[in-house]
């Protein structure tokens, strides 16, 4: 890994900044909630479903870093949603495998279309020099999570103590 920024203000200015870009999307957010009745935590389960077919609540729970119970609700609504379905797994009757429906697979695309629109639009805007930086820096921010993630595993519960998700 490279060595940590020399400034502190540009720091708390990519925080700044990252914050907004966040933001930037809550309308696309938004409207899933009022047209599908999709919470972000439904949303982010579907997609990672979708990412990993036949996953076990379990690893989804390890994924988002959260306790089997809270997953077992989430997938509970997105099966009576019929955007889910659960099977047996074959080989192992103890577990329950995860797949998106057909419903399931079209709201994702469907949220995947209209995000990559709603992307795309704001990037054309940009001049080549900036995307070009704003690509180097997204990998870079990518690549410094993945690290962080290896050497810090728990820093979700570090970074929001008294909040107990086990």
């Amino acid at each position: 890994m490279q060595s940590p920024p020399t400034s502190e203000s540009a720091v708390d200015a990519a925080i700044r900044l990252f914050g907004e870009t966040v933001n930037l999307f809550d309308p696309l957010r938004f409207r899933a909630w009022a047209e599908m009745g999709l919470t972000t935590a439904q949303l982010r389960v579907l997609f990672l479903v979708r990412e990993a077919p036949g996953v076990t609540a379990g690893e989804l729970a390890t994924r988002l870093g959260v306790t089997p119970p809270t997953i077992s609700g989430i997938v509970d609504r997105l099966v009576k949603s019929g955007l889910i379905r659960r099977e047996d797994d074959e080989s192992d009757r103890r577990l329950v495998r995860n797949f998106l429906t057909e419903q399931g697979e079209a709201t994702c695309s469907r949220l995947e279309t209209g995000s990559e629109v709603y992307t795309r639009r704001i990037l054309i805007e940009m001049h080549h020099e900036d995307l070009e930086a704003l690509v180097r820096g997204l990998a870079a921010f990518v690549a410094a999570s993945e690290y962080v993630q290896k050497v810090e595993p728990n820093l979700a519960a570090v970074a929001m103590p008294g909040v107990n998700l086990a």
